[in-house]
């Protein structure tokens, strides 16, 4: 098997920290004086993946630690659908990477295949061709939503691959590099035939990441190991330049965390940017001329992609990252940020709520014999008692086919700097390089129809404190365990183009 050198450049960019680890182990004390919250499967619900519909701006859908939720109007109102509809159950802590592919169909890699969600979410199945497989990440193409790459497999990864939207699947080339877990895949949108796949090695003694590549669409591989990974730091491919298949940026999970970039597919990388915290947030402007990182520990930085001298730009502590047109969606932890999902039009200097998990609008709403129809009604008063649902909207939100818009709202505008977030009733982040972020008005959202759906900022102090108390003690617990958390396949969030 042929191979290539990765070897390593000097850094450029190495945020400091402050004090913010510090705070964080300092508020750990007050744990043990407050109340359990309420958490699915132990952890806080939060979101940690966002992706949209290639046929429709409006159409998300995103990942949270209690299943998935969609829009149909750009974030205006979201409704649920539950692990058990998709497939899955996270029990164990393992959320699976999900992608929009053509024809609207949701897919979501799971343990036994990759589950298709058709009719607006409302209808799921297992496709026939992976029945059974483990399947541990996919990608849709950038531009061609109908090209879809998966790799299947545990102790022999094959790579397969959809030609229309995921409805169907074939095995793709010829067997990957032997040893290879696989952590990411993903597909050059300029070059279908070229295909990237990082993951872990053995080298001697010791495990290694590794990033695998083809330039013929599976048939060959190449690969070699990348600079400073490890099993604590595993290489996740964070995104691919929309304009040069050469140009890619890799993620080494873990605390502390790194993004590195490849300008020549692979063949050597260096490392730009470098966190104490977790480094789970990238992603690259339609335009490709501006890549954005997050951290939980440094907050949001941004860079020319010509430069990459990155620059600090806001405080929020963002989870995922998910650049369109309509400007840089962030996941971001409610009762330290004040939104659950937000976008940015201005690069991530300030974010304009989206969700606030208490407004949510209930369980997508879906005919009888579907799997959501069937099995979310049943589990959706746990969730509403989870996330504060305040049911306090006047309509039941579109039906699961799409053919209403809902809630009669229009989204939330899109404006940018410090009016964007205003009057949202949460943590609006501040532009400049201090990236400080200071709490808006007490108005409600016009969208909220008057349940002033304020869960940071001015809202409950000391349900602010809790939230912030147990997610320090958790991040630190995470770095006194080396940095990997429970179901590393995606603790990262993969990647979040």
């Amino acid at each position: 098997m042929p191979s290539f050198p990765l070897p390593v450049r000097a850094p450029r960019a190495r945020p400091r920290r402050g004090a913010a680890l510090a705070t964080a182990v300092a508020v750990t004390s007050t744990l043990a004086a407050l109340p359990s919250p309420a958490a699915a499967n132990g952890v806080f619900p939060a979101a940690d993946q966002i992706v949209f519909d290639p046929s429709d701006p409006a159409r998300a859908v995103a990942r949270m630690t209690y299943g998935l939720l969609t829009t149909r109007d750009g974030g205006a109102s979201w409704h649920w659908i539950c692990e058990r509809a998709v497939g899955y159950d996270d029990t164990n802590g393992v959320y699976p990477p999900i992608a929009m592919a053509a024809g609207g169909r949701v897919l979501a890699a799971l343990s036994n295949g990759i589950a298709v969600g058709t009719e607006g979410g409302c209808g799921w199945a297992v496709a026939a061709e992976l029945a059974g497989q483990e399947v541990i990440d996919l990608s849709v193409r950038q531009g061609d939503p109908s090209h879809v790459v998966a790799v299947a497999g545990g102790v022999s990864p094959r790579l397969w691959e959809s030609r229309d939207g995921g409805a169907s699947w074939a095995r793709a080339g010829a067997p990957m590099p032997p040893g290879l877990q696989v952590r990411t895949v993903d597909i050059a949108p300029s070059d279908p035939q070229r295909v990237y796949v990082s993951g872990l090695v053995n080298a001697g003694a010791t495990v290694q990441g590794a990033l695998a590549r083809s330039l013929d669409g599976g048939e060959t591989w190449e690969a070699a190991t990348v600079p400073g990974s490890t099993t604590a730091r595993a290489p996740y491919i964070a995104g691919i330049d929309p304009f040069d298949a050469g140009v890619l940026y890799v993620r080494l999970a873990g605390a502390p965390g790194s993004l590195l970039v490849s300008t020549d597919g692979g063949a050597t990388f260096a490392p730009v940017f470098e966190t104490q915290g977790f480094a789970r947030a990238f992603g690259i402007s339609p335009d490709g001329a501006t890549v954005a990182v997050g951290s939980d520990i440094d907050g949001v930085w941004r860079a020319p992609s010509s430069t990459l001298e990155f620059e600090k730009v806001s405080s929020v502590a963002p989870r995922c990252f998910a650049w369109t047109e309509a400007g840089l969606h962030a996941c971001a932890t409610e009762f330290l940020d004040g939104f659950t999902i937000g976008r940015s039009a201005d690069g991530g200097a300030t974010f304009e709520p989206l969700l606030r998990q208490p407004c949510l609008r209930g369980p997508l709403a879906c005919a009888a014999g579907t799997p959501a129809g069937e099995l979310c009604p049943a589990d959706w008063p746990r969730i509403a008692l989870m996330t504060g649902h305040k049911d306090c909207t006047p309509d039941a939100g579109p039906p699961g086919d799409g053919t209403d818009p809902g809630a009669g709202t229009s989204g939330p505008a899109e404006t940018g700097g410090a009016t964007a977030a205003s009057g949202g009733g949460g943590v609006a982040s501040t532009g400049g390089s201090s990236g400080a972020s200071e709490p808006s008005g007490s108005a409600p959202r016009p969208d909220d129809r008057g349940c002033g759906c304020r869960t940071g900022g001015s809202g409950d102090g000391r349900a602010g404190a809790l939230a912030a108390a147990a997610l320090a003690a958790a991040a630190v617990g995470r770095r006194q365990r080396g940095g990997v958390a429970a179901g590393s396949r995606t603790e990262d969030g993969l990647d979040q183009t």
